[in-house]
């Protein structure tokens, strides 16, 4: 049963009135579609025409309103069941920017589409695919990606190619105010003012810059022209596939696979007061919708999305959970996309304004990587991993002129930043797991001297492994009852062995002695389908037995035992 928590107005199933149901939907639409500006970087680069970029701009509100409303479905494999909207994310733009310069705007969408199809495959074998992702490398790769976004915002920020024009001083001087004015909001603002602090930042830099002259008349001429409503026209969607754009495609779907996990993640909390564990299908749901979404974004000729966090961050200040606010956003989106003159905003804005946000976001980027990179110890291993790979990642753009001359082969792989970096990062990973695995056992000549003693041993062991303290708590509560079984029914005959095993993803407990094989009905196993009162029995004898591993095993070689307790980190 889930336990509404303190603050939520309109929790995840209940439908608000249709009035608050409209203005709720309208801020939701209006976040999102500030996210629309990162179309008009990458159309820039490939330098599309006008039309085309205003176009796209509207076809990317149809996207981000479809991939909504997949979110927040709850029935079947599709959809997280939560407010989860995705957007156009700075952890496309990299990619998308290189693609659209080097090879052109159908490389940014046939790659777009390769990458959601990535995160759908992630999610089903999410499991199999925790050995290589552990927080210091999943931090990491976020790390990585803010600092080539942050690179990016630099770029537009100091527009140095254009430091001679004589109005370059009022851009760097607008770029400043703005990034100042949305900083400012985030830490001295409340409310929904400091959640909505890069929405805000957006408009007051837009007006800044026309105080300053920094729109042009042929940019205010585009604002003019465009019509009221018209539908977009897709004829300048078309597809391609680049090798060379493999590696740094495939990385941001990755990346944006972790972000999902954790966005929906934290959607579960707010929903629930009582909430202790993540709920894998709804992640493998949502993973599932934002993976579409992102391929549908890139079959209607735009970049790639991803679930937003800041949104969800909205949506719990505001007290609007409601995945109903999804739905009508969603169709706010679809009547917005309907007006070329909103599309056409996104494409007057100065670079300075574009800039100052993406460097406000992309602080967030690397500051977040960095946390998750610390929730964990970081041990040698781990130092030189994120050492050698950012070092090496970084030195992609100091010294740009020595990895375009290697040869055609390594080209794919060192095309930015980010390829090389998490590839080093992952290789090195893989090889410093040899010999990762921590052991330790104890032996007691009694099995009543081991519960007497394990409890200390216990404590001791999980602090030095740095395992989570819940985990930690859980497998000691669980091998006691276990011990405990074996001295009630005296089925050892002799010395306890308990061993331990960690390697940062399983934490396994072993009990060996001589004597009788030890019986616990159902522990570590799962049933689907129940008749008459056998739920009733397999539910109490699990609770009576207190034994609550992810998975047990018990055998017996004559008169030799082992008994094995496995727990999911």
């Amino acid at each position: 049963m889930v336990k509404r928590p303190e603050g939520i107005i309109y929790a995840v199933d209940e439908r608000p009135p249709l009035p608050t149901l409209l203005l709720l939907a309208l801020q939701y639409a209006g976040l999102l579609a500030a996210y629309l500006v990162l179309i008009v970087i990458v159309f820039k680069a490939a330098g599309a025409s006008q039309a085309d970029s205003i176009n796209a701009i509207s076809l990317g509100m149809i996207a981000v309103a479809v991939a909504t409303v997949i979110q927040a479905l709850r029935k079947g494999p599709i959809g997280s069941g939560f407010l989860a909207a995705p957007v156009f994310s700075a952890i496309y733009l990299g990619p998308s920017v290189l693609a659209a310069k080097t090879v052109g705007l159908p490389a940014v969408f046939g790659m777009t589409i390769l990458a959601g199809l990535l995160e759908i495959i992630i999610a089903g074998n999410l499991h199999r695919l925790r050995i290589f992702f552990p927080p210091a490398i999943s931090g990491f790769i976020v790390a990585i990606i803010g600092i080539q976004l942050g690179l990016v915002a630099i770029d537009h920020v100091l527009d140095i190619q254009e430091r001679n024009l004589p109005d370059y001083g009022n851009h760097v001087i607008v770029a400043g105010l703005t990034l100042a004015i949305t900083v400012g909001l985030s830490i001295w603002a409340s409310g929904l003012a400091r959640l909505m602090c890069s929405m805000i930042g957006l408009v007051v830099g837009f007006v800044l810059a026309v105080a300053f002259g920094l729109i042009p008349a042929e940019h205010w001429q585009i604002l003019k022209n465009a019509p009221i409503l018209a539908l977009p026209d897709p004829s300048f969607i078309s597809y391609d596939l680049d090798a060379s754009l493999l590696p740094a495609f495939l990385i941001s779907g990755i990346a944006a696979a972790l972000r999902t996990v954790g966005v929906i993640t934290t959607c579960q909390k707010i929903n629930d007061d009582d909430w202790r564990r993540p709920d894998i299908k709804s992640i493998k749901g949502g993973m599932y919708a934002d993976g579409l979404g992102c391929m549908l974004a890139g079959a209607l000729g735009t970049m790639g999305t991803n679930a937003a966090p800041s949104l969800v961050g909205v949506s719990k200040a505001s007290g609007g959970t409601s995945r109903y606010i999804g739905f009508a956003a969603a169709g706010v989106l679809v009547f917005f996309s309907l007006m070329p003159v909103i599309a056409s905003f996104f494409l007057i804005l100065p670079n300075s304004v574009i800039g100052a946000i993406l460097m406000f976001t992309a602080s967030f980027m690397i500051s977040g990587g960095i946390q998750i990179m610390m929730s964990r110890n970081i041990d040698s291993r781990m130092t030189y991993v994120i050492g050698f790979s950012m070092l090496l990642g970084i030195s992609r753009d100091v010294f740009q002129d020595y990895f375009k001359s290697l040869p055609s082969f390594f080209q794919p792989f060192t095309s930015s930043m980010m390829p090389i970096a998490v590839l080093c990062a992952l290789l090195l990973h893989l090889i410093f797991r040899i010999g990762s695995r921590r052991k330790t056992s104890v032996g007691y000549d009694k099995v009543e001297h081991s519960i007497d003693d394990f409890s200390d041993i216990m404590e001791k062991q999980g602090r030095s492994w740095n395992i989570d303290p819940a985990v930690a708590s859980r497998a000691e509560s669980t091998t006691e009852q276990v011990l405990e079984h074996i001295r009630r029914a005296s089925l050892a005959t002799g010395p306890v062995t308990v061993k331990m095993s960690y390697d940062d993803f399983n934490f396994v407990i072993s009990i060996e002695y001589q004597g009788m094989l030890l019986s616990l009905p159902h522990v570590g196993t799962k049933r689907g389908v129940f008749l008459e009162e056998e739920a009733f029995s397999y539910g109490l004898a699990d609770f009576l037995i207190g034994a609550y591993p992810d998975r047990m095993e018990s055998f017996a070689r004559g008169p030799d035992i082992t008994i094995a307790l496995h727990f999911n980190v």
